[in-house]
């Protein structure tokens, strides 16, 4: 295979988002697959990321700023049990369309500032109206570990056809929400409150 010349960094992104996109799974993006989509030599890749755990450290930080885009949108003019609402249902979508990326988004930063920075990012809708319903610190880290399990473990049953009986696994998405919200602080959910949404 006659190598290419001149092939960038965001080259690079865009061929291993591709195959992440394709196959739904953060470990088939290996180098040797990446190098082959552009057309080079897998060791050319080392000019560009430090081997696989580059290009998920790469993929991590596109995944992140996607979604961050996604629920900040989605928490835009929302508040308390609403914008919790808003914000889960939009994560799950992300989810459900993008299995790979979404999988790829959970990738904890260690001591690198970039990734640290982007996990904040997707966070930060999420973490400052749950704080702002009274959670805590540490009631915050359980409830989004729950969301986090929900989420992308429903996503990846969905992605390798795993829930096969009727009904359609897109009419469970209210149920999950529905869990999820039903571990708010009592005083602030509706339905607890005798309200109707």
């Amino acid at each position: 295979m006659a190598a290419r010349r001149g092939v960038t960094s965001e080259q690079v992104l865009e061929a291993a988002l591709a195959v992440l996109d394709e196959v739904g799974r953060v470990d088939a993006v290996r180098p040797v697959v990446v190098a082959e989509r552009l057309g080079i030599r897998s060791q050319s890749l080392y000019a560009h990321v430090d081997g696989a755990a580059g290009l998920r450290r790469l993929l991590a930080l596109k995944a992140l700023d996607d979604l961050a885009t996604v629920v900040t949108e989605a928490a835009v003019g929302r508040s308390g049990w609403d914008a919790v609402d808003s914000i889960l249902r939009a994560q799950l979508a992300f989810a459900l369309a993008a299995p790979g990326r979404s999988e790829a988004s959970i990738h904890p930063p260690g001591d690198d500032p970039l990734l640290a920075d982007a996990v904040e990012r997707a966070g930060r809708p999420l973490q400052t109206v749950l704080g702002s319903l009274g959670m805590d610190a540490d009631q915050r880290v359980h409830w989004t570990r729950l969301q986090l399990a929900l989420t992308i473990g429903f996503a990846a049953l969905v992605r390798d056809g795993q829930l096969t009986l009727a009904p359609d696994p897109s009419t469970t998405v209210d149920h999950l929400v529905g869990a999820l919200l039903d571990q708010l602080p009592t005083g602030h959910h509706p339905k607890r409150a005798g309200s109707i949404r």
